[in-house]
């Protein structure tokens, strides 16, 4: 008996999913397998490549941030009781007298007025003045023997205020206090924290809600200050209030203090229990029946306040990294595909922090002072800031090593994408598939396999890998059953990428 030949064009857009049955998936998604596997443009694709930047730090990195100060692009290291600022190929040790941290998320830092403010929660915070000769120092007028957990700048279209919370002071822990600084002029640091007549100083306990504040994020023209478990508005009025602050969400915050990114306009929070996207009035979950079972059930119940959130603009993705079940620090991440609505996996070399900045580790100093050169003479751009948002790298912190994201650099890394169960539209034929077309691009070489089982309680039955070999893109692969599934694997340089397979086949009887 013949059988007519079909094909299956197989175009999946909508990224990975992990929680909902590989054999109830729809056409849009991956499932089965993956690893070091993203999603750009609705398409599969190998990670890129990396790099160190700015060479080896002199400690461990637990906390990064890029900064213009002045008119200078400085990246700031912060290490257990350490800060190095490098600026090129220079490097300067910045610290003042820390006491030194056990774990990396309890640094917080924020711009304001592109001055660099930090805490370690142990310390007064800290802000520097951009003198690689000064190290940071603390901030002017904040009460003394007091220390916060999270800090948040607030850019006013006239007045902008830094915000310290979960605040340790004299009196004690007060997990739900928040304190607000006298308005700050266009480039200065504020010099007063105690409220008075002739400031705007001012402080709150948001205690309608419990739980610990976790940290701010300023959306649209609000600060949003999460707790572990609820969400609050602070708006500024002026007048004796100065700011009034409104519960939004009485049931969603953040997991973390560093749970929680600004992506054009919502906000993208890892909640105690889901994923979700917000605007401080509506909510939606976007881990669900995708990812969020996938990230708690691996995401280690001792060390999960090492999970950190951060938005890579360049590439419009988030990156929610955390440690899996027995790590201290972040061995995996997942990365959001924002337009594409769309999740991909990836592994990470123990890191511990991440920041988004222009790396220019390569090229020589932006310093007047350091130029060798005559000034009128030199065409090359100095204290400019010359960068575009586009131009900006992903840096995460590994051990002593800033690591940038997503360069040209050939690095060999062992990647894979499946897509199990398909059933052809009829979950109740067999078929016989006899060979696959492969849609890639840049791939090199790929190994290429084809399972089938009849139930899904049965083990798939595997035939073996073949290897298609650039610019081939048709293998012959054999199996039969009611459920098919195909998993594509390599493991070298090429960043290669994956629009969809199609499957030719052959619809068979009903056992």
């Amino acid at each position: 008996m013949s059988y007519p030949k079909k094909l299956l064009k197989f175009r999946p857009t909508k990224g990975y999913a992990v929680d909902t049955p590989t054999t109830e998936l729809g056409p849009d998604f991956w499932g089965g397998s993956i690893q070091n596997v993203i999603f750009r443009r609705g398409f599969a694709q190998r990670i890129g490549g990396q790099r160190p930047a700015y060479g080896t730090w002199p400690d461990p990195l637990y906390h990064l941030l890029n900064a213009r100060v002045g008119t200078t692009n400085y990246w700031l290291g912060f290490g257990a009781d350490s800060i190095t600022a490098r600026e090129t190929s220079n490097s300067d040790d910045v610290s003042p007298s820390l006491t030194p941290v056990d774990f990396p998320y309890q640094w917080s830092s924020t711009l304001l007025n592109n001055i660099p403010v930090v805490s370690n929660s142990l310390d007064t915070p800290l802000y520097w003045a951009g003198d690689v000769g000064t190290p940071f120092v603390a901030l002017p007028g904040f009460p003394a023997g007091t220390t916060c957990k999270s800090l948040a700048a607030f850019l006013g279209a006239q007045n902008s205020h830094l915000f310290a919370l979960n605040i340790d002071e004299p009196s004690g822990l007060h997990e739900s206090k928040v304190k607000w600084s006298a308005a700050a002029e266009p480039g200065t640091i504020p010099s007063e924290w105690t409220a008075a007549a002739d400031n705007q100083a001012g402080e709150i306990e948001l205690s309608a809600t419990p739980g610990p504040i976790m940290c701010a994020v300023p959306l649209r023209g609000s600060l949003l200050i999460y707790k572990r478990s609820s969400l609050y508005a602070a708006d500024y009025i002026g007048g004796n209030d100065v700011f009034s602050f409104r519960p939004l969400l009485p049931s969603v915050g953040a997991l973390t203090r560093h749970a929680v990114c600004d992506v054009n306009g919502k906000h993208i929070v890892v909640t105690d229990g889901d994923i979700v996207e917000t605007d401080g009035t509506n909510l939606r979950s976007i881990g669900q029946a995708r990812m969020r079972e996938y990230l708690f059930a691996n995401l280690d119940s001792t060390n999960y306040e090492a999970l950190f959130v951060v938005f890579h603009r360049a590439k419009g993705e988030v990156w929610i990294c955390y440690p899996e079940t027995g790590q201290s620090l972040c061995t995996k991440a997942l990365v959001y595909d924002v337009a594409n609505d769309a999740f991909g996996v990836r592994d990470l070399d123990t890191v511990s922090c991440a920041a988004i900045g222009t790396i220019n580790d390569d090229a020589s100093s932006e310093i007047i002072d350091d130029q060798e050169e005559i000034i009128d003479d030199d065409t090359r751009y100095l204290n400019q800031q010359n960068f575009s948002l586009s131009t900006e790298s992903l840096v995460l912190g590994a051990a002593d090593q800033a690591i940038q994201q997503d360069t040209a650099d050939a690095v060999t890394v062992g990647a894979k994408i499946g897509r199990y169960d398909l059933d052809f539209g009829d979950a109740a034929r067999v078929k016989f598939v006899r060979r696959l077309h492969v849609r890639a691009q840049n791939y090199g070489t790929l190994a290429v396999r084809v399972g089938s089982r009849m139930s899904p309680t049965d083990a798939i039955t595997w035939s073996a890998e073949q290897t298609l070999t650039e610019p081939d893109q048709v293998v012959n692969a054999f199996a039969q059953g009611r459920y098919i599934s195909v998993e594509i694997r390599t493991a070298h340089t090429a960043v290669w990428t994956v629009s969809g397979i199609d499957i030719e086949y052959e619809l068979r009887g009903y056992r």
